[in-house]
């Protein structure tokens, strides 16, 4: 088998943490039957949603449950901006968090979860990853999805699944005119310098109403991506975010619910079948408002990496879900992410056009791919680009009952491989444009994958072992790696994938 090999990656994954205590059961749910053909979505990011319109286009009664905010642009403050301090950007619920004061208690988009050595950060809100990323929808190379992938088709995907997903929400890539536009200058380097060193450019598809950023670029409306204000939403409007386009269609069937600020707790297996899922209703600023129970026949796990493991993990040791699955928390990893900065002679001096829409891949090393994704910043005389490779390494998630947290367990991986790698890639970059590498923010981990992992954990429908009905849908299915690209495009044409075979056997049971 290749070096990407699934074998190699759950050789090399870290040994799952025991922890001793459980937790009390939630409530006596355990003697209600199940409602026959029902569902239930934990998460609204790229795979709840991709979940939620299928289930309810189907006629399958829905509920999706979302921990954070439902956000609506209503002007030009609807949104945190990326340059300055606003709580609004922060997940800061927990009151350990508030009391180590580390911010006030708010639902914010995003979440940091913090370990020795890395920090892993994921949404909290409706649409989940697709509110807060560059809106990056980028099909992996072939050579590198089948190493990572053997067990999935990739004919099937590039032909079918990934097609699927930009069209439903309207991707496409940097039209000539926008790319031609002054404040675009970096990304306009950016391809000559990459095609310089001998790397392969590509237009990716980005999640953006390109005309809206027409609109900001002509000065109609107040700029917003176009100025690189857009990782935290965008307040003009341009983010085609789920909640834009998977969710609004699920919600348009009247089969589907969205219940935001809606955090599970925990799962409880029944005895007569189906799940019970523990929730609590919240304030915007942490206030528990509510808690009651859901049953479902069919429950779709969509929470992210991060949540789904430490979901599982936590109703496991509360011996909630009694399956007995010791694969649940391994095969975690980082996508092989790091964030490389250079101070370059000749990008300009402003704020940099956004949102990342070109990557360069790197195949002098055949065994160990990098990809470049250009990452458009709001200050100029910086260029900075997110690496990604396939980690040689993987690591695990733990959850500490003490703390009611996840722990992630990741080994250093500084001179691995692929981590040398990657820095021999930004040489060859930096080679070109005659800038100098500096400091930018290390240690921090933009797409966490696994936990769950297809073929390990769970079947390759996602059907987690030893538990009936019950599937994981998102980054978690995948081995610590989307192949060397952002993972958003491959996360959501897996859940279509699943989904179609899914649906027919939630239909007739």
């Amino acid at each position: 088998m290749s070096r990407y090999s699934r074998r190699r990656f759950l050789r090399q994954a870290s040994t799952l943490a025991a922890a001793g205590a459980l937790l009390p059961a939630c409530s006596d749910s355990s003697d209600r039957a199940p409602t026959p053909g029902n569902a239930v979505v934990i998460g609204s990011g790229f795979a709840g949603s991709v979940a939620a319109l299928r289930l309810a286009q189907a006629g399958i009664p829905t509920t999706v449950l979302e921990r954070g905010q439902e956000w609506t642009v209503q002007g030009n403050d609807t949104f945190p901006s990326t340059t300055g301090l606003d709580h609004r950007a922060t997940w800061t619920i927990p009151p350990s968090r508030v009391a180590d004061g580390q911010g006030e208690a708010y639902a914010g988009l995003l979440e940091n979860i913090g370990s020795p050595n890395v920090t892993a950060v994921c949404g909290a809100c409706v649409g989940g990853g697709s509110l807060v990323y560059g809106g990056v929808l980028i099909q992996p190379p072939r050579a590198a999805f089948e190493s990572v992938f053997p067990y999935l088709d990739y004919g099937a995907m590039a032909g079918t699944y990934y097609p699927r997903v930009i069209a439903e929400i309207g991707a496409a890539p940097i039209p000539d005119d926008v790319l031609a536009s002054p404040t675009y200058r970096a990304h306009r380097r950016f391809i000559v310098d990459a095609g310089a060193a001998g790397m392969e450019v590509v237009k990716a598809n980005a999640s953006f109403d390109w005309d809206i950023i027409r609109r900001e670029i002509a000065g109609e409306i107040p700029a917003a991506a176009s100025v690189s204000d857009y990782a935290f939403g965008c307040n003009s409007n341009a983010k085609l975010s789920t909640d834009k386009n998977y969710l609004q269609r699920a919600r348009a069937s009247g089969f589907a619910e969205v219940r935001s600020l809606t955090e599970v707790e925990m799962i409880r297996q029944l005895d007569a079948g189906g799940y019970a899922v523990i929730c609590r209703r919240l304030s915007a600023e942490g206030e528990t408002l509510d808690r009651y129970e859901l049953v479902a026949d069919y429950l779709f796990l969509a929470a992210g990496s991060l949540n789904t493991g430490k979901l599982l993990l936590k109703s496991q040791q509360a011996g909630e879900l009694r399956g007995g699955n010791d694969r649940v928390g391994q095969g975690w990893g980082t996508n092989g992410d790091e964030l490389l900065a250079q101070r370059h002679p000749d990008v300009g001096g402003g704020p940099q056009g956004g949102p990342a829409c070109i990557a360069a891949v790197d195949n002098t090393n055949p065994d160990y791919p990098v990809a470049f994704m250009h990452s458009p910043i709001p200050f100029g005389g910086t260029q900075l680009q997110l690496a990604m490779s396939v980690p040689d390494e993987l690591g695990s998630l733990r959850y500490d009952p003490g703390r009611d947290a996840l722990a992630i367990d990741w080994p250093d991986d500084t001179q691995t491989p692929s981590a040398l790698a990657r820095a021999a890639s930004f040489q060859q970059l930096t080679a070109q444009t005659g800038g100098a590498p500096t400091p930018f923010i290390s240690g921090t981990i933009w797409h966490p994958l696994g936990g769950a992992v297809m073929g390990d954990a769970c079947s390759e429908l996602g059907e987690l072992h030893g538990y009936r009905n019950l599937f994981v849908i998102d980054g978690a299915l995948l081995p610590g790696s989307a192949a060397t690209v952002n993972p958003a495009l491959t996360v959501a044409a897996n859940a279509e994938r699943i989904m179609e075979q899914l649906v027919p056997r939630v239909l007739h049971g």
